[in-house]
């Protein structure tokens, strides 16, 4: 590396960014039902409806996100980090890739015949937040720890 910080280190990455992905998506979510000037067909006010969402998201989200994360970002940062080529942008164009090919995979598998109305990118747009938190934690030296 470039800078005095050392390595990398996935520990906390690993435990921590996944959890960008549901944020990302509850928050775009969130910004949707604000700016909505229509009523949800069943009637259910948007914003309670986010509300609902956040703790699904945590349920269902997280599991493709944690998947994500072990299977891509981890394996991709470890090449990235031993090649001298850990960058915020690397791990969030990755993130960006994995979340717009795995999201649509997982909501079908879901549930095959359903129809989810996220906003439009919500894939990419979970898929780049965790890219970017697994770069930003691994990369942050532990406070109180002078070898971090």
């Amino acid at each position: 590396m470039a800078d005095d910080r050392g390595p990398p280190r996935f520990g906390r990455a690993i435990l921590l960014a996944p959890l960008a992905a549901p944020l990302a998506v509850l928050l775009g979510s969130a910004v949707r039902a604000f700016v909505t000037t229509r009523a949800a067909p069943d009637g259910v006010n948007p914003v309670v409806g986010v509300v609902f969402l956040a703790g699904l998201l945590l349920v269902f989200g997280s599991p493709l996100s944690y998947g994500a994360t072990l299977l891509v970002l981890w394996p991709i940062g470890a090449v990235l980090r031993d090649a001298e080529a850990f960058s915020w942008w690397a791990l969030t164009l990755v993130g960006l890739a994995s979340g717009g090919l795995l999201f649509p995979l997982y909501m079908h598998a879901l549930d095959p015949r359903g129809t989810w109305d996220f906003f439009p990118g919500v894939g990419p747009a979970a898929g780049a937040a965790t890219g970017w938190a697994f770069w930003y934690i691994a990369s942050r030296r532990v406070s109180g720890d002078a070898t971090a």
